[in-house]
């Protein structure tokens, strides 16, 4: 009897195998293919709005056109594929000019960026969880961003302390230290007032050296009056706190970016007249020598 060839059953199950391998195998590709690279939002308003629906932290690179480190960062961080697989989904990405572009500009001022490459943690808010403020290369800056979230000492979970405690000195301080190590002198003073508002008779040991931080951060800011006004009620007020020291270097810094170099001369040499051992007394000698050159210079 003549009829077409037909295939044995041992051949049908193989062909089934086989193309079942096939399909799992393509589904597989599938669900474990990832992003190639990091996906940058250029507008900071559409980097909030994606964070508040996506529920996400923003991470928002600070660069400029000058900054070697920042192009470093771009080439060995932000396109390690470690870094994209693991994070490129997990948080809205923000990349901003601090010179060029308007956004870049007001956050540059607003989180008082002063070094690159800075990165910004936000939060759906705006507000700042944490930074990353020096290259890192891909497994430092993935163990810093999760470290910045989690940990207590985080501008995020400070400012929560202070929220869930708003007359705590020590939460008060802490915050408040966080942000002049940050050199954000506009938000620091407040947090500083705060405390010497909270605790006037400094029973927490606290209040002087806040005082002092006041005066610090105003002369940062170029208000050298209101400066003098605070160094002059930490004088009267906490006469024998440890901060009076720095508060005579303070002052006769002031008293030099205000060109009155006799009353800075005086107050650095009585500086070094009362306290020959503390830790800034070659400065305090250096300075003086240089205003002595100064003088005869004229």
């Amino acid at each position: 009897m003549s009829g077409g060839r037909f295939l044995s059953l041992e051949s049908l199950v193989l062909a089934a195998f086989l193309v079942s391998a096939i399909v799992l195998g393509a589904a597989g590709t599938g669900m474990v293919r990832g992003p190639s690279s990091i996906k940058w939002e250029r507008e900071y308003d559409q980097a909030i709005a994606r964070a508040r629906v996506e529920k996400k932290l923003i991470i928002a690179d600070m660069f400029t056109d000058w900054c070697a480190l920042c192009k470093d960062m771009d080439r060995e961080t932000f396109g390690d594929s470690k870094v994209i697989r693991t994070m490129a989904g997990k948080y809205v990405w923000l990349k901003l000019n601090t010179e060029t572009e308007e956004d870049g500009e007001r956050l540059q001022e607003e989180f008082a960026i002063l070094t690159y490459p800075t990165v910004l943690i936000l939060d759906g808010s705006g507000e700042e969880v944490d930074r990353v403020d020096r290259f890192l290369g891909p497994s430092q800056f993935m163990e810093k961003v999760q470290s910045s979230v989690d940990s207590p000492d985080s501008l995020a979970n400070l400012r929560k302390a202070v929220r869930e405690h708003p007359d705590s000195v020590p939460a008060r301080y802490a915050l408040a230290e966080k942000l002049l190590d940050q050199n954000n002198y506009a938000k620091a003073r407040p947090e500083f007032e705060k405390v010497v508002e909270i605790d006037p008779e400094n029973r927490e040991g606290k209040t002087g050296l806040s005082q002092y931080n006041v005066a610090l951060c105003l002369a940062s800011q170029e208000k050298f009056v209101e400066a003098i006004i605070q160094l002059d009620l930490l004088q009267e007020r906490f006469p024998k706190s440890s901060a009076i020291a720095d508060a005579t270097v303070l002052r006769g810094q002031i008293y030099r970016c205000c060109n009155e170099l006799d009353k800075a001369k005086a107050v650095l040499r009585e500086y070094v007249t009362k306290y020959p051992t503390q830790g800034h007394i070659q400065e305090v000698e250096n300075l003086l020598a240089a205003m002595e050159a100064e003088s005869k210079g004229k």
